[in-house]
């Protein structure tokens, strides 16, 4: 008590609380917020074991607070159903305002940035999920030519977006996974696969897009993926199960002469670490020459994945000669490999995805039968070569040889291990039965570098 007033001191002075359904309840900061960017306040409500987000409907904070304190006194009173009737109306077809699935992607196609090739995983991705979810199948999806696929698609793109809710996408992932078995390489593979679906459908609702999206077309509050998270599927780390070195040996006796468009890709991908888009569209210009270095930049034919996958690779003396070769032999050529394909017709709608699909499935053919089983052999190439730089010069030699976005990205698939390091005193005694003091020599270099010699450079002879 103060000696003085005989009040109590203030820190004595309890802070009063309010009920739920009291606006001056959801009027304390963190009660009320908004989504993404989402211009609308939302509010979270937990009665008799039940939690929902809600969207309220409103930008404005004291509107928002009033409207979520008679949300709580309905539930409470009526029930939840009553009480987010006028928050959430049914899916119904004939009355629900909501856009469709084919809605969103006309409307993100619209006011997107992204790459086209982008968006196409994108809508391929969501699709996807609605379709199981909403157990939309048919014998004639993958028929391209016939309509099968177009049949497919526009019975996916009725669908409300909604008709489905966070709950319901959770559910799929988990059944997706279950399905699969409990096999822990079957069971990795399928979380994996599940994590992928989800990651690329909502990039269709990305933070930048989404305030204009809710301008262009009705969305369901919540937003579908709202509180969704990935499952965890163990380390992405590449464990190298080929010998690169003996495959580029094999492919310049088998296939240079015999296959010389296939072995070109095969030598982008395994020493200059490129990507199957950025080979396909690899114009001659981007090989100079002079300064024995290959440009990667965007050109009129191909849009690089990100601003940071420009870069410049230095050739060295063998890989240099070999398409100077090929150039010597087909100087009037626009792209390093030769296609028949009107590259005006890659990525449109009856188009095919790539320039140079020929020439891929001649090598992803060869190299199967070289044991490169992977799902992405030509992929795997370029992995090789990011392992392979990793091993003997680093995680961030590796990440700007690869053009990686963030060094995290490749600190995430590639181990920095720069020298072998073993446990020589334990590991004597396994060949003499007697222990010896610690070697001085303990950690040795996996490699060492002669003098003027590129750091990147393969023992194979290109030239």
């Amino acid at each position: 008590m103060d000696a003085t007033t005989g009040s109590k001191l203030a820190a004595e002075t309890p802070k009063r609380s309010y009920s739920k359904s009291d606006a001056r309840y959801w009027l304390t900061p963190g009660r009320l917020f908004k989504n993404h960017g989402a211009a609308d306040y939302s509010c979270r409500i937990s009665f008799n074991g039940r939690r929902s987000h809600v969207s309220l409907n409103t930008p404005n904070h004291r509107d928002a607070a009033k409207k979520a304190a008679e949300l709580y006194s309905k539930i409470v009173s009526e029930g939840w159903e009553v009480g987010l009737a006028d928050y959430r109306p049914e899916a119904n077809p004939g009355s629900s305002t909501c856009a469709t699935v084919g809605e969103l992607i006309g409307a993100v196609s619209r006011l997107s940035s992204v790459r086209p090739q982008t968006l196409k995983v994108y809508a391929q991705a969501f699709r996807c999920l609605v379709a199981e979810i909403h157990k939309i199948t048919s014998p004639n999806k993958n028929d391209f030519g016939k309509g099968g696929n177009e049949a497919w698609r526009q019975e996916v793109d009725a669908v409300k977006l909604d008709s489905f809710t966070a709950a319901d996408i959770v559910a799929w992932k988990i059944e997706r996974i279950r399905t699969k078995g409990e096999d822990p390489l079957t069971k990795k593979n399928a979380t994996t696969t599940a994590n992928s679906i989800i990651r690329n459908a909502r990039g269709l609702f990305g933070r930048k897009i989404l305030p204009f999206l809710s301008q262009s077309i009705t969305l369901p509050h919540p937003l579908p993926f709202e509180g969704i998270t990935l499952e965890k599927s163990g380390s992405t780390r590449y464990i190298s199960k080929i010998d690169p070195f003996a495959i580029l040996g094999r492919a310049k006796e088998e296939l240079a002469v015999s296959e010389p468009e296939a072995f070109k890709i095969l030598v982008l991908a395994l020493v200059c670490g490129l990507r199957r888009g950025e080979i396909d569209s690899l114009l001659w210009r981007a090989l100079d020459f002079g300064n024995s270095v290959l440009k990667i930049e965007t050109s009129e034919y191909h849009q690089l994945k990100s601003e940071d996958s420009s870069g410049v690779i230095d050739l060295d003396a063998d890989t240099k000669a070999l398409f100077q070769r090929y150039r010597n032999e087909n100087p009037t050529a626009l792209f390093v490999i030769n296609s028949p394909v009107d590259p005006g017709q890659v990525g449109t709608g009856k188009g095919p995805r790539y320039r140079c699909n020929r020439e891929f499935a001649v090598l992803i053919k060869w190299l199967k039968q070289q044991g490169v089983t992977t799902q992405k052999p030509i992929h795997t190439l370029r992995k090789e070569i990011g392992s392979i730089i990793a091993s003997e010069h680093g995680i961030f030699a590796a990440s700007r040889y690869l053009r990686h976005s963030d060094i995290q990205i490749t600190a995430a698939v590639y181990a920095d291990k720069k020298a072998v390091v073993t446990p020589k005193s334990l590991g004597s005694i396994l060949g003499n039965g007697r222990t010896s003091p610690m070697p001085q020599d303990e950690i040795r270099p996996i490699s060492t570098e002669k003098a003027g010699e590129s750091p990147f450079k393969f023992t194979i002879s290109l030239g």
